[in-house]
């Protein structure tokens, strides 16, 4: 199991895994009184689901027609296990289906895993972290904070680009730029020509 530090390692695992016959996912959350044992917890999932097992054993299992694990954990906050087809001692109710996954990396910012158009996974900001950002730069340049109107820029320019967050960032880019027509700013818009 992989344990990323940032959103772009974890995102880039993610879809790793989904995009290589990994069907069913679980999503787990450690809580904060156990989050100084995530390593213990790490080695603890590893070992029962076997997500560490090298390319050949994992050939093996798929073909006895049973399943294999991966994982990627984000910090010490929330660890994503995914499961292939296959025989398995996990309950039916445990792993669903990923088709549209939701994952809560913190009390921040969501991230939702999905197909798109070309049957791609891709990645995209859960509505709540997409709405929190669009208020808070209508906030920013409503006040004439310019500090932290460069701030959220930083911020988004720092998220990982993938199709469905670039989708997000023209939408974001036309909001604030009428934003910034509106309210008579002379700041640099999401995006310039420069």
């Amino acid at each position: 199991m992989q344990q990323t530090k940032t959103l772009k390692e974890f995102t880039r695992e993610a879809i790793k895994y989904l995009g290589n016959g990994y069907k069913y996912a679980k999503v787990v959350q450690i809580p904060k009184k156990k989050r100084h044992r995530s390593n213990e917890i790490q080695k603890k999932v590893s070992e029962y689901y076997k997500t560490d097992l090298s390319r050949g054993k994992r050939q093996h299992r798929r073909r006895k027609n049973l399943a294999n694990y991966g994982g990627a954990m984000f910090q010490d906050r929330v660890i994503v296990l995914f499961r292939t087809e296959g025989e398995h001692n996990d309950g039916d109710k445990e792993f669903i289906e990923v088709s549209k996954l939701e994952v809560e990396l913190s009390e921040w910012i969501g991230l939702v895993f999905f197909k798109n158009e070309f049957k791609r996974f891709t990645v995209r900001l859960s509505r709540d972290t997409y709405r929190r950002i669009k208020l808070d730069f209508q906030l920013a340049i409503k006040n004439g904070s310019g500090k932290n109107y460069h701030k959220l820029l930083a911020m988004w320019r720092g998220l990982p680009w993938w199709k469905g967050i670039g989708r997000q960032s023209s939408e974001l880019h036309c909001y604030t730029k009428e934003l910034l027509k509106k309210y008579r700013r002379e700041w640099k818009p999401l995006y310039t020509k420069n």
